[in-house]
């Protein structure tokens, strides 16, 4: 019986290492939810200091940029994105189908590219128009250097393919573009902090597919939770749970290959 405690024991400690290696227990616990079809920025009347990065500023060029820049509105710093690739609108990114889009450099041969964005203020809403997606692409919230986080965007394909009006989601919803790309869908994404708050967030894109995405927003708080939830705050409870979720999602995330669009920036 000792013998078989203590071999119980070693077991327990090793699976909490590796759980805790693949990500550290949450301190807080998000809500994900999708706007209506075609819908691209968030609700704003929800949110409570919102501001928005649209990628169109004249003083921002096109191409990848190591060092990123500087999100500043109205004279306030709002934080600085890092390791950046801006795109001119076309079949797979650009709200409105004009402008530039926000993308992961997955063009620089590695199969996991990252980019960061580092929040001057902490934060407890971040959302964003993610167009052309797919399963790769995963969002880390971190908060003071700690993950609180990790999310992947398997379940907001999963959960728009059952959906009964899946159809409205799926091709690029903009002139020029309109119903070109039929095969991936397009949507607003909003994440909720619910009790926390978060100051970077990472945007990782897994295998050589693309992290398209355009008016970043956050804010400091919001009225309530609002669209079509996805996924459900999980107790703090239960956290232990999800790091053993997430990470088997991305594990299979990982072992997936699939055939995606050409390269935004190979297009002829």
């Amino acid at each position: 019986m000792k013998s078989l405690l203590i071999k119980s024991a070693i077991a327990s400690g090793v699976v909490l290492s590796l759980a805790t290696f693949t990500r550290p227990v949450m301190a807080a616990s998000f809500a994900v939810s999708i706007e209506n079809p075609t819908v691209q920025t968030a609700n704003y009347s929800n949110l409570v200091n919102a501001r928005v990065q649209n990628f169109d500023a004249s003083t921002l060029t096109t191409g990848y940029s190591a060092n990123g820049f500087t999100w500043a509105d109205e004279g306030t710093n709002i934080g600085n994105y890092q390791s950046t690739l801006i795109v001119d609108a076309n079949v797979y990114g650009g709200a409105g189908g004009t402008g530039k889009y926000f993308d992961v450099d997955t063009k620089n041969g590695s199969q996991q590219s990252v980019s960061t964005l580092n929040l001057t203020t902490a934060q407890s809403y971040f959302g964003l128009w993610w167009s052309a997606g797919d399963p790769n692409n995963v969002l880390t919230f971190l908060s003071q250097g700690k993950v609180v986080q990790t999310m992947t965007t398997n379940d907001v394909v999963n959960y728009i393919a059952n959906l009964p009006n899946k159809a409205s989601y799926y091709s690029n919803p903009n002139s020029p573009f309109k119903g070109q790309n039929s095969g991936e869908p397009y949507a607003f994404i909003n994440f909720y902090d619910v009790g926390g708050t978060f100051d970077q967030v990472q945007f990782t894109n897994i295998g050589g597919t693309g992290f398209e995405s355009d008016n970043h927003t956050v804010a400091t708080g919001y009225k309530s939770i609002t669209g079509n939830v996805v996924v459900k705050a999980v107790p703090e409870s239960s956290s232990l749970l999800g790091v053993f979720v997430i990470g088997f999602v991305g594990a299979t995330s990982v072992l997936t290959s699939r055939v995606k669009k050409k390269s935004a920036l190979q297009l002829s």
